[in-house]
């Protein structure tokens, strides 16, 4: 039976129910281990729709990684998803905003002094949204962040299109973006997603977030080989946050990507490659 209060910082990783404001989100905390110093403690931010799933593993692996090294981390699922409660069409951007802050507020009442944000894909721009409300977060952890919010939308709809079953379950992109117009819910692929969250998320973009110079950024992204090679956009981005003054580092690591496929895979060099920056910072 899970709990309906938090745990006490006792140093054993346990599920538990934390009251966010509008239902109960599932949450794991995996405290530092004993014997290590305590560095502060990571709130992870999740990417939307099956993305969320993928990771998963990912995610659970590298909370270990850095319990090991003296920093608790707290795994939330965001209201209606996983084992939150709700839908996932009852969750909007305003209502992942105060989750995460609710988030903030457990983290903060059990002793920790400093939080770190820890954001991916989708997650990139909520942990911005965040660190921009709250100045005291400084330091952010990206993998593999989404730059453009209506490029990110438009990929959501095509998985969708692409996926429908039938003749009969085909619609064009047209007639889905006339939906999110209407903000009326959508199913894509399977979940039947809130019309304004994909709006919100439509007009995301990187480049609205160049005047948070208090912030330090450690950007990692994934490639599947040395060939891949990184995008034009994201060195623009990190040539302009650091000429905002942010403090940003941009590592590219090879690897699979898997918050794209079902199997579980494991990107050993992006789990090795984020616990040695996590150790010296």
């Amino acid at each position: 039976m899970l709990q309906s209060m938090p745990p006490p910082l006792d140093r054993k990783t346990e599920p538990f129910y934390l009251d966010g404001p509008s239902g109960k989100l599932f949450a794991i905390h995996h405290p530092p281990q004993n014997g290590t110093q305590v560095k502060g403690c990571f709130l992870y931010i999740q990417p939307l729709a099956e993305e969320m799933n993928r990771c998963r593993q990912m995610i659970a692996i590298q909370a270990r990684e850095f319990s090991k090294l003296g920093y608790g981390c707290l795994l939330l699922d965001l209201y209606g998803t996983g084992d939150s409660e709700g839908e996932y069409q009852d969750g909007n951007w305003d209502i992942y905003l105060a989750d995460l802050n609710a988030g903030l507020r457990w983290i903060s009442a059990q002793g920790y002094d400093h939080t770190r944000l820890w954001a991916l894909r989708h997650g990139a721009f909520l942990a911005l949204d965040l660190a921009r409300a709250v100045p005291r977060l400084r330091k952010v952890l990206l993998w593999q962040p989404v730059l453009n919010g209506k490029a990110a939308v438009t990929q959501i709809l095509r998985i969708a299109l692409a996926g429908a079953l039938s003749e009969q379950d085909k619609i064009s992109m047209a007639q889905l973006r006339s939906r999110i117009q209407e903000d009326t819910t959508v199913e894509l692929s399977g979940y039947e997603t809130s019309a304004s969250l994909l709006s919100v998320l439509e007009t995301k973009h990187i480049s609205n977030y160049y005047e948070l110079a208090n912030l330090e950024i450690q950007w990692f992204d994934v490639f599947a080989s040395l060939e891949q090679g990184r995008s034009k956009e994201s060195i623009q981005v990190e040539q302009n946050w650091s000429e905002a003054g942010v403090r940003i580092c941009y590592e590219g690591v090879i690897g699979p990507a898997f918050w794209q496929v079902w199997e579980r895979v494991v990107a050993d060099r992006l789990i090795e490659r984020t616990s040695a920056w996590a150790q010296k910072t």
